[in-house]
């Protein structure tokens, strides 16, 4: 797959006097796997934001899919619906996301959406309901579910629209090591897939199962952009972006992240 999911240019963003993103500059390819990672308060979370048309920029260019990526061009219905068809972000807290009476009905919800024949439907929730292992679930209503349950709902609901761009904030957030486990299984499985991923962690330890390329914010900027491998191992820049903590009189580092954005 060829072409740019994202092309952002001196981009910049506030919340009131406070501004989280300051001079952003970064592209990304379509079939890309990227990693955003920083400390809390960095940008990540803000930046998926703009990525995906819930707010905009203040300050420089941003374009998705080849297209600007701004609050006029996003009025025009026939616009902002091809995005939606084409662009899918799993929020880091499901609550968010999650609405419909039923796991069935949140799944369903997505495809009739868009205006998927119902025999489509059905059989694409068939194999959500398979692959996420939330059939003995269908029936329940997603606010009565687990942690763990309602993050594989709120991906489920994303995945099953079949976006060419997948955005995913602190997947791993408040999860159990099994749920975790599961979900990171899930991601690793999207490598080949042809599917740009851009996920937003603090979890250093997921970062190599389900990116490529890491880009580290700090402060609102993009302090570096590279091969996973290599930003994972630059320890100094870990420790100046707060990724990991200085050690204490003697003590390893700890290389427990601090948290979202």
């Amino acid at each position: 797959m060829t072409g740019t999911a994202f092309d952002f240019r001196d981009v910049g963003y506030a919340y009131r006097s406070h501004r989280a993103l300051d001079g952003v500059s970064l592209r990304i390819d379509l079939g890309e796997r990227v990693a955003l990672l920083g400390a809390n308060g960095s940008g990540k979370s803000t930046l998926l934001r703009l990525m995906d048309a819930l707010a905009f920029a203040d300050r420089g260019a941003a374009f998705a899919l080849s297209a600007p990526l701004s609050e006029s061009a996003m009025q025009e219905e026939a616009v902002n619906f091809a995005f939606r068809r084409r662009v899918g972000l799993v929020f880091q807290n499901p609550d968010v996301q999650l609405f419909n009476p039923t796991v069935l009905d949140e799944l369903a919800f997505g495809p009739l959406q868009l205006g998927w024949e119902k025999p489509r439907v059905r059989a694409a929730i068939a194999v959500a309901l398979a692959r996420f292992g939330l059939a003995p679930l269908a029936d329940r209503s997603p606010h009565r579910l687990s942690g763990g349950e309602k993050k594989r709902v709120a991906l489920a609901s994303i995945l099953i629209t079949e976006p060419e761009i997948l955005l995913l904030d602190e997947p791993t957030a408040a999860l159990d090591p099994a749920s975790r486990a599961d979900l990171v299984g899930v991601l690793a499985q999207e490598r080949g897939s042809g599917r740009t991923i851009v996920v937003a962690t603090h979890d250093l330890d997921i970062v190599e199962d389900i990116a490529d390329r890491a880009i580290v914010l700090d402060q609102g900027a993009v302090a570096a952009d590279g091969p996973v491998a290599e930003i994972l191992h630059d320890i100094g820049l870990m420790r100046r972006s707060h990724l990991i903590f200085e050690p204490r009189r003697g003590r390893p580092a700890d290389p427990t992240a601090m948290g979202g954005s």
